[in-house]
């Protein structure tokens, strides 16, 4: 059977011990919760682990230059905007170095809008992009998903914080896991995790 929306809650839901569902909107407890969860508990996945199937290099869009934003100077030489099917930025792509980070902030600019500041000249982002289509994600990714849903569902279903506590073990168990298969195929100018965080001073999700 192909992977859907509606297996990977029916997979969820088995997990804690429930029954399948046959739609999400059929109107049961389960499909209701499983429709206010099943979003957030899929780009939560895919923001804790840069997974190779949703990563994406783009030339960012200048916005503008010279250490202002509006009236205000900033620390940084450049602004540029935010890709619209960008979940999580990871790091800028550093074209003459793969093990020096470059590093970048993610911010609201003067007119709201979610901006990248960094001192790099023609920058390309590399970044998670939300995935919707099941059927590109890796097995692993579905199984760790599966386990993350659970986590929310626990209790609302079950009032068991224990069985709250095994899903979110699984999950967790299901990340470490992906870092180490995921890492298998990565490209020599990936930077360690590390190197990316350290690079992105004063980043804060806006999640």
């Amino acid at each position: 059977m192909a992977v859907s929306p509606v297996s990977v809650c029916s997979m969820a839901l088995t997990r804690l011990g429930g029954q399948p569902i046959a739609s999400l909107s059929e109107g049961s407890k389960e499909a209701i919760l499983c429709s206010a969860f099943y979003e957030l508990s899929r780009d939560a996945t895919l923001r804790d682990h840069p997974w190779n199937f949703a990563t994406r290099r783009r030339a960012l869009a200048m916005l503008s230059s010279g250490g202002t934003d509006g009236d205000a100077a900033i620390p940084w030489a450049w602004i540029y905007g935010w890709p619209s099917d960008c979940l999580l930025a990871r790091r800028i792509h550093n074209p003459g170095s793969t093990t020096v980070a470059i590093p970048y902030e993610v911010a609201l600019n003067s007119s709201g809008e979610r901006v990248i500041y960094t001192d790099q000249a023609t920058a390309t982002l590399v970044y998670t992009t939300r995935v919707t289509d099941l059927t590109l994600c890796d097995p692993l990714f579905i199984e760790a998903m599966t386990w993350k849903l659970a986590t929310e569902l626990a209790i609302p279903l079950t009032q068991d914080r224990g069985l709250m506590q095994v899903a979110t073990t699984m999950y967790q168990n299901a990340i470490a896991k992906a870092r180490t298969l995921d890492a298998n195929e990565g490209s020599a100018d990936d930077l360690s995790q590390a190197s990316w965080m350290e690079a992105r001073l004063g980043y804060q999700s806006l999640y």
